[in-house]
């Protein structure tokens, strides 16, 4: 499916942002090209799609729940029978494994690939749902629960501006 095919479909949901998106194609990436020529020119679209599939995610197109998400990726596992390999600890082995290609990504320095970055998040966050599945949690509850005892810890006027650890502020 091409992006103005996924934009048709999901036009409602993403309203004037694309547009937006658009416009900021146009003016800081092909400052030549005018809004019309973009939208129909059929080589220069594949190239904003490029462009946009590259920088931008595709974020905007899908609004999509904790729920919807964690329901796919539970899914995904189950249809190939791979639910029987996931045991907690295999998950948290997992969730360690990709945490640590995802900090391979900056190992030489300061410098990333985007693209790359996403991907390897994207991976501790889909075995994360896994082991959230596998031991009855969800994941917004477990954050949220756990963002209140940080904010217990650390509070505002005293973490602030600070990397201290919460037992020594």
């Amino acid at each position: 499916m091409s992006l103005l095919e996924e934009y048709q479909k999901h036009e409602k949901q993403i309203g004037k942002w694309k547009i937006e998106v658009i416009d900021y194609y146009i003016n800081n990436i092909e400052k030549s090209l005018s809004y019309d020529k973009i939208i129909y020119d059929k080589f220069n679209f594949e190239k904003f799609n490029e462009w946009f599939l590259t920088n931008c995610q595709i974020r905007a197109c899908y609004n999509h729940n904790m729920d919807e998400v964690s329901k796919a990726v539970v899914d995904f596992t189950r249809e190939r029978d791979w639910d029987q390999f996931h045991s907690p600890e295999n998950l948290a082995k997992s969730i360690a494994i990709e945490s640590g290609e995802l900090l391979e990504c900056f190992q030489w320095g300061s410098k990333y690939d985007k693209k790359e970055v996403c991907e390897e998040l994207a991976d501790v966050v889909n075995y994360s749902i896994l082991l959230a599945d596998k031991l009855g949690v969800r994941l917004e509850d477990i954050v949220m629960e756990k963002l209140e005892k940080n904010r217990k810890k650390y509070p505002v006027e005293k973490a602030k501006g600070k990397s201290t650890k919460y037992t020594k502020l």
